[in-house]
């Protein structure tokens, strides 16, 4: 009846310290002609705002310029896809790491903590992408954004984005791992069936030099399996303003 194609949420945000308590929410319509409806909680502000679909490939939706994910790249390319031109651009063999040993990952201390390490990276068949934006639908912060899609898996386990002048502007990996379950000791989040799990992501502003690292599940979180995909873990009323203002309070 509403037409709308999926619901996401993030909300409350525990770590880092300086966003805590932020949250965000967002609807999909399968209309190809209506954008998407979003809207996020900053805790500085302590309000709900309505959020513009030209900023959703931009952190600033966080509420807070030291946090460089945005919603567009939580997990792989998020954009909605009729606003954007697609041109294939070859393919590759590119190392990946879509078996991942850990979960929850390991800090890598080689780079302080930009990254994920020690992990089993393979040889992966790379279909490569570049999705501009359609004029007259959306004004995006990004120019381009060009996506390495494994040929098996049907994830992207890198992608890049061009600021407006054609520079690279954000980088991002995606650590997944294929099998029954997101963590070796889970109870509840077990599937009857091989499927994939993101078990870290990192953004990293290559012009600033700002690297976000997220973790799933968290290394200091009590809450271990992280993953209830199809298991009624939420329902609709959590993808309400009211659910995340009473999350956040």
């Amino acid at each position: 009846m509403t037409h709308r194609l999926w619901l996401f949420g993030l909300y409350p945000v525990l770590s880092p310290q300086e966003i805590r308590g932020v949250g965000f929410i967002r609807w999909r319509y399968a209309d190809p002609g209506k954008g998407d409806d979003s809207w996020s909680w900053t805790a500085h502000a302590r309000r709900v705002r309505r959020i513009d679909e030209s900023i959703m490939s931009s952190a600033s939706t966080s509420g807070t310029a030291a946090f460089s994910w945005d919603p567009d790249h939580y997990s792989g390319f998020n954009a909605k896809t009729e606003e954007y031109n697609y041109k294939f651009m070859g393919e590759k063999t590119m190392l990946g790491c879509v078996h991942a040993a850990h979960s929850p990952e390991i800090r890598c201390n080689m780079d302080g903590g930009a990254s994920a390490c020690p992990e089993d990276w393979e040889a992966r068949h790379m279909y490569i992408l570049e999705a501009t934006p359609r004029p007259g639908y959306i004004n995006a912060i990004d120019s381009k954004t060009v996506i390495f899609m494994d040929s098996e898996m049907w994830f992207e386990p890198y992608i890049d984005t061009y600021d407006r002048k054609g520079q690279l502007f954000r980088a991002h990996i995606y650590w997944l791992a294929n099998r029954d379950r997101p963590v070796p000791d889970a109870k509840v989040a077990i599937y009857p069936f091989k499927r994939s799990f993101v078990v870290a992501s990192v953004s990293t502003d290559v012009q600033s030099g700002q690297a976000t690292m997220c973790y799933l599940p968290g290394m200091e979180t009590p809450e271990r399996e992280c993953w209830y995909i199809n298991m009624g873990a939420v329902d609709k009323s959590f993808f309400t303003t009211d659910a995340l203002v009473r999350a956040a309070q």
